[in-house]
C-alpha cells in the first residue's frame, strides 16, 4: 500500500527541525522525539532511509558527531524548504487530495503523489506543517460527491496503461447499451476520461473506423496486441466537443432551442452547454412565474442532450431540432399511457 503523500513530508520537517536544534541527538533518541514530540511512529530502517533520501534527493548537510555520534548539520544556517505557508494554500492541499483521493487505481495515481511529496520538499514557497489532510475534521467542509466508481480490475489498469503509452491497439469484449450481448472489439485507445465517477476510453473502432467511447468497468477479456498505430493529431476529444454533457458524442453537430423555466432556467444560466450559447427571454412561453427562458446552443451530444432535457419535467421542454422534439414527444406518450394503464377504472 503506498504511503499517504503527506506522512513522509511531515516526517521529514519534523526531522529537520531535531536536527537543526542542534541537540545532537542519535538515531534512536530521534526517533523517540519524533513519537514524543511530534506524534510520528517510525522504524529504525525507516529512520535511516529517510537520512539517506534527505542527503541524497534533497542535499540535506547531515552527518553525525564523532564523540557522540548524534546528528547535525555541517552547515548550521540550513533548514529543509517548506510546503504551504498559509491557510488558503492549505486548503488548496486538501483540495488537491481529495480529487486526488477520487482517482486512485489510476496507474497515473502513484506518480502524481510521488510528484505532490517531492514538491512538498523542494518548494522554497511551501510549507507542510499546516497539512494534515487525513486529521483535520474542517477537510470534510469541502468533498466531491457522484456515483461510486465500479471496481476496475488492476490488470486493465495496467494493459491501458501500456497501450497509450506506446500506441498498441487493445482488444476486448464489450456490451454497450444498444447490443443484447457482448461483441468482440478492437480499437486504438487515445485517451482516458473521467465523466461523472466513471472511467472511459475514448479509442477509434478499428473495424468500423469510428470514434467511440468505452466504459473501463464493462470490458472484458482485455488483450494488449503487438500492433502500433500512429495516433492522430485530432485525438483529443475535447477537440470533438465542449463535453458539457459528458463523454458521449457524436459526429453530427445541430442547432438546439430549449425552453426553461423555474429552477431549471436558473440553473442553466450558470453554464456553458455547447458552441454559439445565447439565453433570451421566451415570450411567447414565459412561464408560471414569467421567467421562462430559450437557451440556444451549438453540440453533437444528442444522446445526452435528450436526457439532459428530459429529466427537467414540466421546467423545459425542446423547441429545436426536430430529432430533439420528436423524442421528448415520444417520451412523453409513453409516460401518459403508462399512466394511464395503471390508474384505476371510475364508476
Amino acid at each position: 500500500m503506498a504511503v499517504d503523500f503527506t506522512e513522509k513530508a511531515k516526517r521529514f520537517q519534523a526531522i529537520d527541525e531535531i536536527i537543526a536544534s542542534g541537540q545532537k541527538l542519535k538515531w534512536n533518541q530521534i526517533i523517540a522525539e519524533l513519537a514524543g514530540k511530534y506524534g510520528i511512529k517510525t522504524s529504525r530502517s525507516s529512520f535511516f532511509r529517510d537520512i539517506e533520501e534527505l542527503q541524497e534527493k534533497y542535499q540535506a548537510p547531515i552527518d553525525t558527531d564523532f564523540e557522540s555520534n548524534g546528528y547535525f548539520y555541517t552547515d548550521p544556517k540550513y533548514r529543509l524548504p517548506r510546503f504551504y505557508t498559509d491557510e488558503n494554500a492549505s486548503k488548496a492541499a486538501s483540495l488537491i487530495k481529495t480529487l486526488m483521493d477520487m482517482v486512485k487505481g489510476n496507474p497515473l495515481y502513484k506518480e502524481a503523489q510521488e510528484i505532490f511529496e517531492s514538491l512538498a520538499i523542494e518548494s522554497q514557497d511551501l510549507s507542510v506543517e499546516n497539512i494534515k489532510i487525513n486529521k483535520k475534521p474542517q477537510n470534510d467542509r469541502i468533498i466531491f460527491v457522484g456515483a461510486p466508481n465500479k471496481d476496475i480490475p488492476a490488470e486493465t489498469w495496467r494493459i491501458i496503461d501500456k497501450a497509450l503509452q506506446e500506441n498498441r491497439i487493445i482488444t476486448f469484449d464489450y456490451q454497450s447499451l444498444t447490443d443484447d450481448h457482448p461483441k468482440p472489439r478492437r480499437v486504438q485507445p487515445w485517451q482516458l476520461i473521467y465523466d461523472n465517477g466513471n472511467w472511459n476510453l475514448h479509442a477509434l473502432d478499428v473495424i468500423k473506423n469510428g470514434k467511440r467511447r468505452y466504459s473501463l468497468g464493462e470490458m472484458k477479456n482485455l488483450q494488449l496486441t503487438d500492433e502500433i498505430f500512429i495516433l492522430p493529431k485530432d485525438f483529443d476529444f475535447r477537440k470533438m466537443t465542449r463535453g458539457s454533457f459528458g463523454c458521449m458524442c457524436h459526429d453530427q453537430y445541430l442547432n438546439y432551442k430549449i425552453h426553461l423555466h423555474g429552477y431549471a432556467a436558473r440553473y442553466a444560466k450558470n453554464r456553458i452547454w455547447g458552441e454559439n450559447q445565447t439565453i433570451t427571454p421566451d415570450e411567447k412561453n414565459p412561464g408560471p412565474d414569467g421567467d421562462g427562458i430559450i437557451l440556444s446552443f451549438r453540440s453533437n451530444q444528442l444522446f445526452s442532450v435528450r436526457r439532459w432535457t428530459w429529466q427537467w419535467a414540466e421546467e423545459a421542454f425542446p423547441l429545436e431540432p426536430k430529432e430533439l422534439v420528436d423524442d421528448w414527444h415520444q417520451r412523453l406518450e409513453k409516460v401518459n399511457s403508462s399512466q394511464s394503464a395503471r390508474l384505476p377504472a371510475l364508476s
